[in-house]
Parts: C-alpha cells; sequence; structure tokens
C-alpha cells in the first residue's frame, strides 16, 4: 500500500477437488503454487478469493492475514493493515480495510440469486466501497438489479474481456468477474493471463484494481 493507493486482487481459484491428477498441467497444487508465484508477483494489499476449500490457504504467502470467515470467498489482508467490521453470507464477506469497506462475492446465474446478492451488497455499502469477485453474471445485469455502485472498467474506459477461462471448450462466457466502485477514483486495472508456469492458474483469469484513498 502507498500513501494514497491501495490495490486489491480478485481471483476465483477453482475448487480443486476438480483437479487430482497429478501429471496433468491442471493438477490442483501445480495451480495452486502458480497461484503463489502470481500472488507475490503482484503483490496486493487485499487478496480476494472466490471457491476455496482450506488447503488453498497454505499458498498464500506469508505477510497476509485472513479474514477469517468465511471458507469458500476468504479476504486476506496485508498484515501490516488494520482491518474491522466482519460480515460473511453464503454469498459474500466483507471487512473494512483503511477505511474501504471491501465485499468480496462469489454469487451464482440464476436472476434471484443475483437480486438477493445485489440486495445484500448494497446494504454493506458505507460510501467508500469496493466489490470484487466472481459474480458469474454480466455488468448488465447487475446494473438491471440495481446494484448501487459503478463498473471500474467503465469508469477506466477499458472494454470488458472474456475473464472466464474455460479447461474445457473453446467458447466465450464473457465478463463475469467484476470490480465495482462507490465514493473511490479507479487508478488502473487488469486482467491476469500468464499462467505463472502452468498453463492456466484457474477456470477464471485474476483481475486487479487500485484504487485512489486519499
Amino acid at each position: 500500500q502507498t500513501a494514497d493507493s491501495l490495490t486489491v486482487l480478485s481471483f476465483n481459484v477453482r475448487e480443486w477437488t476438480r483437479d487430482t491428477d497429478e501429471s496433468q498441467d491442471t493438477y490442483w497444487k501445480k495451480r495452486m503454487e502458480a497461484m503463489e508465484r502470481m500472488i507475490r508477483d503482484v503483490d496486493p494489499d487485499v487478496i480476494c478469493l472466490q471457491e476455496v476449500l482450506p488447503p488453498v490457504g497454505r499458498y498464500v504467502p506469508e505477510g497476509y492475514k485472513s479474514s477469517g470467515l468465511s471458507v469458500s470467498h476468504p479476504i486476506y489482508i496485508r498484515k501490516s493493515l488494520k482491518s474491522s467490521g466482519h460480515r460473511f453470507s453464503i454469498f459474500w464477506e466483507a471487512c473494512t480495510v483503511s477505511g474501504i469497506r471491501i465485499i468480496n462475492v462469489h454469487s451464482r446465474w440464476e436472476a434471484k440469486i443475483v437480486a438477493r446478492t445485489v440486495e445484500q451488497v448494497n446494504a454493506q455499502l458505507t460510501g467508500k466501497d469496493v466489490a470484487c469477485g466472481d459474480w458469474n453474471t454480466f455488468l448488465k445485469n447487475l446494473t438491471g438489479a440495481g446494484l448501487k455502485m459503478e463498473s471500474a472498467r467503465s469508469i477506466l474506459g477499458i472494454e470488458e474481456e472474456d475473464t472466464f477461462a474455460n479447461f474445457t471448450k473453446p467458447e466465450s462466457h464473457g465478463a463475469i468477474d467484476h470490480f465495482f466502485v462507490n465514493g473511490l477514483t479507479p487508478l488502473s486495472y487488469r486482467m491476469i493471463t500468464d499462467g505463472y508456469g502452468v498453463a492456466k492458474i484457474s477456470d477464471h483469469y485474476p483481475i486487479v484494481l487500485k484504487i485512489k484513498i486519499k
């Protein structure tokens, strides 16, 4: 963290029990080792993971602390930063870091789930907020459901990219991983396609947002 910015990484790691063939590049342990290399390279202040099972936590580098509530979509925070106000539900986890409300979302594609997730995220907003994660739906569906936040990509004028890196099928699924902000200025956004030693770290690409906090 710099004095005036905060960097947040969002990444659906893909449930490791799906990939147990040690001979394959998709073997979960190989992918999590790649994730550790990626995190060290990005060096984020906050890490929002989705689709996690407990062994994955061993691959988050030293220097981070878990918010300690949700197992499947935890938030990890740089140890030098203070955090408070931890809450979680089936589709999100939230905490406040350096005065910024961080909301980590792992939703589903059904319209009723989208609406419920949006309602609950809106209820968490404090005036300085970042919501990110695998929303499992498109931007138009989230805005249509009444999300009271702005797309960081839209603010920065960045075209939507396919964030889903399907392991088995070539077709595109569009942008279903998003960053949204409320009362904050995004400085930069990027999607990571480097496999850090494997073909793909997951079936989602990590996304990174840097925000101005002062």
